[in-house]
Parts: structure tokens; sequence; C-alpha cells
């Protein structure tokens, strides 16, 4: 009898030990020592030597790490490794994916997200970077949170350009003949279209075979891409059309946001707003220095020969975006009006 009320008391201070281990919110611990760091997956598709790649090594994840004191290990999960842009966006969404660095693909249903990426809106990184994150820039992106990703910074994929492998394109009339690869965005695709071009939607993950093949001629995207993709490899012009500053928004996992304390949502943030100021100044830099590696891998570089005539050609896509959602016209309009 003694040894069953013994073994039933040893078996109730078990529990209550194990109850005093968990249940408080903190980490758990184990014969004094801290428990493993929780996993943070970020995910993009830039290749690793991409300045968002960069300011993700350099700067995210040791300030996250340090300054949560090992609560977080980050792993960087690039160059499409988790599934194309849209299936790592939907990971973060459904939460299996913490964060990401990615375009605006949400805009297809949140469409305001098309607003940052209409034709010749902005002047340069610092008006646009001064427009995002800022009350505009909350405005935009008004309805993520809801979608179950949570922005917490903007930053730049650049001033996107025009490669292909069949002649040089100085003038609108240079575009006509060109099958030109863009994503599956119907900003990019209307105003693509109405600078001349013969647009294919498809995934980034096929646009190298898809360039080799001759199925599409040519891409758009700024020039830091096209040298660190190796797409060069199978194109032979570049134009600097800069006809749409590409933004990125790092954004988290809100059911992942929801699992940390206030503290460290507000170090999630710090750090995400750092990286983000630490990515523009490298593409600052990087982007001439690209285009003049591209020009020595024997690229032919052209600037447009009248950006004017380029700006004018757009205007019909500003008009139809206007007619279909009014509001947009009111914050085209405080966009530009930011200095």
């Amino acid at each position: 009898m003694w040894k069953k009320v013994s073994a039933l008391v040893m078996a109730a201070a078990l529990v209550v030990s194990l109850a005093g281990c968990g249940g408080s919110g903190k980490q758990a611990t184990q014969g004094g020592q801290a428990a493993q760091p929780r996993i943070v997956k970020i995910a993009n598709y830039f290749p690793p030597t991409h300045p968002q790649n960069v300011a993700l090594r350099e700067k995210f994840k040791p300030l996250l790490e340090q300054r949560t004191n090992g609560a977080f290990k980050v792993e960087i999960y690039d160059n499409n490794q988790l599934g194309s842009e849209k299936d790592f966006i939907n990971g973060v969404s459904m939460g299996t994916i913490e964060m990401a660095v990615a375009g605006l693909l949400q805009a297809e249903m949140l469409p305001r997200l098309k607003i940052p990426e209409m034709p010749y809106l902005f002047r340069d990184y610092d008006h646009a970077m001064k427009v995002l994150n800022g009350p505009i820039g909350e405005e935009i992106t008004k309805g993520m949170i809801e979608k179950g990703t949570r922005p917490l910074a903007w930053n730049v994929n650049g001033f996107r350009a025009v490669s292909n492998s069949k002649h040089p394109i100085k003038t609108l009339a240079d575009t006509r003949d060109i099958k030109l690869r863009v994503p599956t965005n119907s900003i990019f695709i209307d105003g693509l279209q109405a600078l001349g071009f013969n647009t294919v939607s498809m995934p980034m993950t096929e646009l190298f075979s898809a360039l080799q093949q001759k199925i599409v001629d040519g891409q758009e995207n700024p020039p830091a891409t096209l040298l660190t993709s190796g797409w060069y490899e199978v194109q032979k012009y570049l134009t600097l059309t800069n006809h749409i500053m590409g933004p990125n928004v790092i954004m988290i996992s809100e059911k992942f946001w929801q699992t940390l304390t206030p503290e460290q949502q507000k170090i999630f943030k710090e750090v995400a707003v750092e990286t983000a100021k630490y990515e523009v100044e490298l593409m600052k830099k990087f982007e001439p220095e690209a285009v003049a590696t591209l020009k020595q891998k024997g690229i032919q570089v052209d600037e447009l020969a009248d950006r004017a005539e380029w700006e004018k050609a757009v205007q019909p896509v500003y008009e139809k975006w206007y007619k279909q959602y009014p509001e947009f016209k009111d914050i085209v309009t405080r966009i530009k009006e930011t200095k």
C-alpha cells in the first residue's frame, strides 16, 4: 500500500514539475539549458548575390538573432527555394512560412497594391521610399493583414529595364516585334502592351529556358536582376527604360506575428525597417555597377531616345485604372506631389 501511495506522490510531483516548465509563454529549458531557438524562414525569388539577399544576410539575420538574444534563428531561402512567388506568399498567408520579401502579386486581391507599379510613377528611389514607407504606403497596404500577410517595410527591386535578343530598342517603333515575358500582373501587362510589346506572362522560374529556346525574345527586370540571374547569357541588348520602379515588401505571417510578444514584435519591425534602408542603399550602388558589368559581358546598353514619348504612351493605362478604381487618382496625385 505504501509503495502505491509513494508512487502516486512521485507522479504528482513530476506533473507539477513539468507544468512549471511550460505554459508560461517563455522558452522551455531542460537541464538548465535554453530551449532551441524558433526558426524564422524568410523566402524570396532573388539570386544569392542580389542586394535583397545581401541585406538579409548582413543585416536582418544577425540583428534579429542578436536583439532577441538567440530566441530566433533566421533561415534565408533565396532563388525560389520554397516555390514560386505565389507559392511562398501563400505560405506566409497560411503560416507555413514565417516571412518573405515579395513583390505585389497580392494586387489581384488587393487592388491598391497595383498603384506603386503604375508606369513612370516614381522619380527616383528616395521619392519611392518616402511615399511607400509613409502614410500613403500604409494606405496602399491596407487589407494585407486580413489576407494573413503583415507588411513590415518597403524596399526596392529596382527600376525596370527591357532586355532582348533581337535588336536594340530606343523608340516605340522598336517594340512591335518583341515577345516580352512579363509577370502575371495586370498593371505590367497593360503598361507594356501600351508601349507596343507583345507580352507573354510566365513565372520567373521558367524564364531562362524560355529565353534560351526563343519562346520569348526578352524580359523586363532591373539590371541587377538581369545580371545576378544569369539571364544576360541569352540576351544581347538592354534598354534602360525605367518604366516601373519595382518595389518589394518585407512581410511576416500574421499567424506567426500573433505568437510573438510585444517586445519581439517591436524588434522584428525595427530590424525589417533597418534592413530595408540598407538594401536601398546597396541597390543605389549596385545598379550602376551592374550596368557596367553587363557592358563588359557584351550586352549593348541603350537609353531611350525620347522618354516623354514613352510616358505619353502609358497615359491610357492610368485612365483605365482610374475608371475602374476612382480612388486611385487621388492617391497617384498625392504620390506625384510628394517632394
